[in-house]
């Protein structure tokens, strides 16, 4: 299993930013690393999303500490060791870039207008980038073998939309996304999609081939939850309490658990999760792994 991380050697004086030197490739083996990217300005750039696809790790990097839309694309093929640019902004206001890919496709959302965005489809060994979408769009995602994104119009509110992967041709919304309720935040993984819904209380998922999305969570008034994550069958968030331990819920069966006593966040890939939560020194971690593909079902509470 390939781990990828942002190296971190300090904190910059002026500005109290950290300084990030590059992203590198862990071996959890050897306990060592190597080099995948260079930071071109250490003390101002950081990446900020990144999908690998066993071949191809596509990431991005923002380069301000100060806008969210001064950023760039890369993609680092792992078996030629090199990386290349693939996109940047256009210098218009727009969300922090999320990234996706499998089967040597990239896809992401670009804002081109004040309130217009564009859905991007790359082909990795081709080099050929064509435009999916475009419309009131903050993020896409790759969903099995379809691109998923919420479009946001005056009438009809946040609605779900899709195109195939293969052609990036426009298809019917799947069964089950047609009809949601109000979305806060969204993640996806493999076959899954998970979002926040409501007043950030109640957690839904939908998965190709199921008919409708399914309840994760629901706290009514009493929880409210933020930062939500997929991999596989799993999903975590954390509650905002005061503690704000992270969860984890299981599609499968619509159970729950708390991973962490306070605090801690969770990073995610295809079929790996990682929990990072604090230690009992101020400022030490720790972290475990793990693979959703190995886990039994959650049991039903």
């Amino acid at each position: 299993m390939m781990i990828f991380g942002q190296l971190e050697t300090g904190i910059d004086r002026a500005t109290g930013a950290p300084i990030n030197r590059e992203i590198v490739q862990l071996d959890r083996d050897k306990k060592s690393w190597s080099t995948v990217f260079q930071m071109e300005r250490p003390n101002r750039d950081q990446q900020v999303d990144g999908s690998f696809d066993g071949r191809w790790l596509v990431f991005a990097v923002q380069h301000s500490l100060e806008s969210y839309h001064d950023w760039s694309v890369h993609a680092w093929d792992s078996t030629t060791g090199k990386t290349r640019e693939i996109d940047e902004d256009a210098g218009i206001q727009g969300p922090l870039i999320y990234v996706d890919t499998i089967a040597g496709k990239a896809v992401w959302a670009k804002a081109v207008t004040r309130d217009i965005a564009e859905v991007y489809r790359y082909d990795l060994t081709t080099n050929k980038k064509s435009v999916v979408a475009r419309g009131s769009i903050g993020a896409a995602w790759i969903v099995g073998d379809l691109i998923i994104w919420p479009e946001a119009s005056s009438r009809d509110g946040l609605k779900f939309r899709a195109a195939a992967l293969d052609s990036g041709s426009p298809v019917k919304t799947p069964r089950g996304l047609d009809k949601v309720g109000r979305i806060k935040q969204i993640a996806a993984s493999g076959s899954a999609l998970a979002w926040i819904e409501g007043e950030f209380r109640t957690i839904r998922a939908w998965k190709i081939g199921w008919d409708e999305p399914r309840t994760i969570f629901d706290e009514g008034r009493d929880k409210a939850i933020d930062d939500i994550d997929v991999s596989g069958d799993l999903v975590s968030w954390h509650t905002i309490d005061g503690g704000q331990p992270v969860y984890v819920g299981d599609m499968r069966t619509g159970s729950c658990v708390r991973l962490s006593e306070r605090g801690g966040y969770v990073e995610t890939g295809k079929d790996a999760m990682i929990v990072v939560y604090p230690g009992s020194v101020k400022q030490k971690y720790g972290s475990f792994v793990l693979r959703p593909s190995h886990l039994s079902p959650l049991p039903k509470g």
